[in-house]
């Protein structure tokens, strides 16, 4: 008669698999890749906003740079004009005089324009300094995690392969229609679908086995397996 014990050992590997298979899918590294990639993407989406309202400052600031800078161009072509000789009338070097001051107000305004622009743009430069120093600790520790990972998933799946092999060797002892049963009813029972047949403890189902049923069981041969009549699952004895 065939060693039973070779089906225990199956659904005890098959337990190992299953929370080994549980233990990769859930490893806290990809959950905490996860979590770093959406702060990554929030830190992105605010860079992304905070470097746009930079870029408006910038635009701005050259404008009113470029105009102040043809203000003072024009500026000086009139002074070299009013003092060139070629102003001869009074009035229209008072003109001339009123017109280059009033280019060097409007110069001094844009100036200070521009600089009210850049001081508003240094909080703007700071966050994305900021922004560029926590993205690359993120890529750090990025990388870190995936280390680990591949480490981790790299030791699980070796330990699966192994336990599969170990599957392979156990189911090899049991007669193929009695792991083909098992494995059908692990669909229902789940890790314990099978168990060891214990007089002790009411016959080692969930369900404490009928006082005749029990009786029963006692006087079957070593490597019975049959479906408990009260619970269902396949009861192996070993003695």
């Amino acid at each position: 008669m065939s060693d039973m014990s070779g089906l225990l050992e199956v659904q005890r590997l098959d337990n190992v698999l299953d929370q080994l298979r549980y233990k990769h899918e859930h490893l806290p590294e990809r959950a905490e890749l996860v979590a770093l990639a959406a702060d990554r993407t929030k830190l992105d989406a605010a860079a992304e906003r905070t470097e746009t309202q930079r870029a408006e400052l910038q635009r701005r600031e050259r404008e009113f740079e470029n105009e102040a800078n043809d203000l003072e161009e024009k500026a000086a072509r009139l002074e070299a004009k009013l003092y060139d000789g070629s102003v001869t009338s009074p009035k229209e070097a008072t003109a001339l005089g009123e017109e280059i001051k009033h280019l060097k107000e409007r110069q001094g305004m844009l100036e200070e324009q521009g600089i009210e622009l850049l001081v508003e743009m240094d909080p703007l430069n700071d966050q994305m300094v900021q922004a560029e120093a926590a993205r690359g600790e993120m890529e750090a520790k990025q990388g870190a995690l995936e280390t680990a990972l591949a480490a981790d998933e790299a030791d699980l799946e070796g330990a699966i392969e192994s336990a599969v092999s170990e599957r392979a060797a156990a189911a090899a002892t049991v007669p193929a229609d009695s792991v083909e049963l098992y494995e059908k009813m692990r669909i229902t029972y789940g890790p314990d679908a099978v168990v060891e047949f214990d007089a002790g403890k009411g016959g080692g189902c969930p369900v404490a086995m009928s006082a005749v049923e029990l009786d029963r069981w006692k006087h079957l041969p070593s490597g019975t397996a049959e479906p408990c009549v009260d619970c269902g699952r396949m009861v192996v004895k070993l003695d």
